[in-house]
């Protein structure tokens, strides 16, 4: 058995695909992957690196150019691109024969087998997801139904032949340029407004969002029930697949990260052509010394005491 992943990335992210990959790929050894990258027409240095280690490590996978035109009137924000959605495109641009792709976001690690997950009956759904935990009050705010559940869109087990009957590209694209003042959740919201009475809701393990930074994300206390029933604590403790959720620092590569399950990200980007690359932030050498001896005080103390004794 073959199971098809979809990623969409622009350059700049193919570093963290590649820690995603490794991640799915070491924890699912026995396991037969076909990969489509669906990125736009400017392959830069890094898409090429993110070739050669997918050429390392499995047989099928195949890189898919769009036109990033397609969403130019779509909202971004300073660590969400164009690219994202480009996952609107999947059933567009994917091979026709597929009927069943699994959609992972960058900023995701793998820490167990998938096999069940890939397994889940969705002929009857547009797609399997997990709920957006802390987000149990937002979908009023895009005009969807009271009491609607919402769902984190980074990772997806997507009914091919259903996103196409319902033509979420075209519908997608007509929804951004009539409502992106309603997009606070970027092409997240977009789905959501379109998929809100056909999705699968799954456990929260198939995608852990859980902490931002080390912090748990705030739950309201009415939803108690909705978080037990998608098995919260387990998502929390030992999940199979932890979302990094949120920008900046919250980044497992950001220097200044203090996600429990950082040091997992670190451990798979050993396995990727970036394996020596600085963290995001990272003061240099000397910047840390001059910080632990407190040079940069003592230099202003002195350059104090002197302004002061020519004064």
């Amino acid at each position: 058995m073959s199971i098809s992943v979809v990623c969409t990335i622009d350059d700049r992210y193919a570093q963290h695909c590649a820690v995603m990959l490794a991640s799915l790929f070491k924890n699912n050894p026995v396991q037969i992957f076909e990969v489509y990258i669906i990125t736009d027409k400017t392959q830069l240095s890094n898409i090429n690196k993110l070739k050669n280690f997918l050429g390392k490590n499995i047989d099928k996978f195949n890189f898919i150019t769009v036109d990033k035109n397609s969403f130019q009137n779509a909202p971004i924000s300073h660590h969400i691109s164009i690219a994202a959605y480009f996952r609107l495109l999947m059933a567009e641009v994917l091979p026709k024969n597929l009927s069943k792709v699994l959609y992972i976001d960058s900023d995701i690690i793998f820490r167990n087998k998938i096999d069940y997950l890939w397994e889940i009956d969705i002929d009857n759904f547009s797609h399997a997801a997990a709920i957006a935990v802390g987000m149990d009050n937002y979908p009023g705010k895009i005009d969807l139904p009271e009491n609607s559940l919402y769902f984190n869109s980074g990772l997806m087990l997507v009914n091919l032949k259903y996103w196409r009957e319902l033509n979420i590209f075209e519908r997608g694209c007509e929804l951004i340029s009539q409502q992106s003042e309603k997009l606070q959740w970027w092409d997240q919201d977009v789905l959501n407004m379109l998929l809100h009475h056909s999705w699968l809701p799954i456990d929260l393990k198939w995608n852990s969002q859980v902490f931002m930074d080390d912090q748990e994300v705030e739950i309201h206390p009415g939803y108690q029930d909705r978080y037990e029933k998608f098995n919260y604590l387990e998502a929390k403790l030992d999940p199979t697949v932890v979302h990094f959720i949120g920008g900046g620092s919250a980044k497992p590569w950001h220097y200044a990260c203090k996600h429990p399950f950082k040091h997992e990200y670190e451990q798979y980007l050993q396995y990727t052509p970036w394996k020596d690359t600085v963290p995001i932030g990272q003061p240099s050498l000397i910047s840390q010394i001059r910080f632990r001896l407190g040079i940069g005080s003592k230099l202003r103390h002195l350059f104090q005491f002197f302004t002061n004794k020519l004064v």
